[in-house]
């Protein structure tokens, strides 16, 4: 009979919602739980850290010890550099000293210039051949000359005087050491100016003589700068030797 028809309630229903409220059980479980455990966690170790920081490895006072004595050791290698560049030094000024006085290195200064030439002049009757001709003892004795009066440096022609410097001539040429001059001679001389002039200009010295002859022979120059060069020859000693004191 269709008025006595019941509708019933699909059978798929129920298990479906418990199995479904079942897992949404183990879900908010699964999630809840953990989580707790680690926040719970995190705050006790949060609590158990210290709030000041970890020290590692050496405390402050060892490192500021271990710099202070690194600084020492730099001051100390500073010093020793030092007093190496003064040893340096002063075995360097020692050396150009030496070189100085072995004339063995260009100097400048002022000073003067003398220039002895032969003489052209014409002369009526007998020729005084020996007095017109610069000789090896004119250079010499106007070297001596500027010496005495203080001259600190002397070059001949470019060529450098230096202690073992000989004179002589053979004919019409002057030998400066092994080096060849003729006339003109120019000889140049550093020291104080006033006084070289003065000594080769001074009345009764040797230049004297050339102006009887003639006075072009000679001519005597002051000046502010000269550049001197320095000795080119042999320096060796074969058989002086240095003297040493036998402790």
């Amino acid at each position: 009979m269709k008025s006595g028809t019941v509708s019933r309630t699909p059978t798929w229903i129920v298990p479906v919602s418990v199995v479904a409220l079942i897992l949404g059980f183990l879900l908010v479980s699964a999630w809840k739980g953990p989580h707790e455990e680690i926040t719970a966690e995190a705050r006790q170790n949060r609590a158990d850290t210290p709030t000041s920081p970890p020290i590692m490895g050496q405390s402050t006072d060892e490192r500021e010890a271990e710099i202070a004595k690194l600084r020492e050791e730099v001051t100390l290698l500073q010093n020793a550099v030092a007093d190496q560049s003064r040893q340096s030094k002063v075995l360097n000024d020692s050396l150009q000293e030496a070189k100085l006085l072995a004339c063995l290195t260009e100097v400048e200064g002022p000073g003067i210039v003398l220039i002895l030439r032969d003489s052209e002049k014409v002369f009526e009757g007998p020729l005084p051949t020996e007095e017109m001709v610069i000789h090896d003892k004119d250079v010499q004795t106007a070297v001596n000359e500027l010496w005495l009066s203080g001259a600190e440096a002397i070059s001949i022609n470019h060529q450098r005087v230096a202690l073992a410097t000989s004179f002589y001539c053979a004919g019409p040429i002057i030998y400066v050491g092994r080096k060849q001059i003729s006339s003109p001679v120019t000889i140049r001389a550093i020291g104080d100016t006033d006084t070289l002039y003065g000594a080769l200009t001074m009345r009764g010295r040797f230049l004297d003589e050339f102006k009887y002859i003639d006075p072009a022979m000679i001519e005597v120059r002051k000046k502010d700068h000269l550049v001197l060069p320095a000795h080119t020859g042999s320096t060796e000693f074969h058989y002086a030797k240095t003297v040493t004191v036998d402790e």
